[in-house]
């Protein structure tokens, strides 16, 4: 019996190990769905993007364009299919601000300091236009700006001491005896400025040309027979200056901002002129002036 059981056992582990097959590892593939986006939307201007460095990679063989961001240190790239580089020329009529001034001050004449009139007040509005050039921070401007001298009265040739007094001949030898001179007056000036803008201060630099118009009186001939000093005649007083000119702005906010100006011109001669009649007078005149503006800037 016992060797009975021993064959039978002997006979089941050979079967066994003829029978059995040997065990195999499965290999799991695992398969990734990877997306790239191709176009990159950059919604602001780099120029307002707070990075220290863009760099724009072109295509190299084996690799695609990309754009690299340098901020605070840190590296990002980010790769596109397709990278177009736009080279855009630099015209007149790019990086362009316009803005609008109120200005109001005083001015002191040497004219009018014949007549003991020391400072006269003025009001003036101009529009005036700049552009950036080099980099942002530094423009170019002009424009136009218009001031009225407000009055203070009229002088007559009793109570001062001016070179004006006297008499004149105009330009057909018509004899004229000068009178007074109305100190209300009109103003057109042109200037030309370099600005530099320094966090929220813009100091500015500059040249200017200003037409000044006054009016005075002369006594004169009516034209009447016997002839006589019987008419009294206004002429226009006009003098063109030429100076220079400083001023320093301050941003209270994007388009809006507040300063402080300072000029000094002069001028060569005073040309009267009435109608079909008119003279000059070699006199060199001085001007100064001192203001506080108000300025609103548009695509600033």
């Amino acid at each position: 019996m016992w060797k009975k059981n021993n064959c039978f056992f002997w006979f089941l582990l050979l079967f066994q190990l003829g029978f059995s097959q040997e065990k195999k590892v499965d290999t799991v593939y695992v398969y990734e769905e990877v997306i790239i986006r191709d176009t990159v939307f950059i919604e602001k201007p780099l120029a307002k993007i707070k990075v220290d460095k863009v760099i724009l990679n072109k295509e190299i063989k084996g690799s695609k364009p990309s754009i690299t961001l340098i901020q605070n240190k840190q590296k990002t790239i980010v790769s596109a299919d397709t990278l177009i580089i736009k080279r855009f020329k630099n015209n007149i009529f790019s990086n362009l601000d316009y803005s609008l001034k109120l200005n109001g001050g005083i001015s002191s004449n040497s004219l009018l300091k014949e007549f003991e009139i020391k400072n006269q007040a003025f009001l003036s509005f101009g529009m005036f236009i700049k552009k950036r050039v080099f980099n942002s921070n530094i423009s170019i401007g002009t424009g136009i700006e218009t001031s009225f001298l407000l009055d203070v009265g009229t002088q007559n040739n009793t109570n001062s001491e001016s070179d004006l007094s006297g008499y004149y001949f105009t330009n057909d030898g018509s004899p004229k005896l000068f009178e007074s001179i109305n100190t209300k007056g009109f103003q057109l000036q042109v200037p030309l400025l370099f600005f530099w803008q320094i966090n929220k201060f813009t100091p500015s630099v500059g040249v200017f040309s200003t037409f000044n118009k006054y009016q005075a009186k002369f006594i004169g001939s009516s034209g009447n027979l016997p002839l006589r000093f019987d008419e009294t005649q206004t002429f226009n007083a006009n003098a063109i200056y030429i100076g220079y000119l400083g001023q320093l702005e301050y941003s209270l906010h994007k388009n809006w901002s507040v300063g402080v100006n300072y000029s000094f011109a002069s001028a060569k001669k005073l040309v009267f002129r009435r109608d079909e009649e008119s003279f000059a007078v070699s006199k060199k005149q001085t001007q100064t002036t001192f203001g506080i503006s108000l300025h609103y800037a548009f695509w600033n």
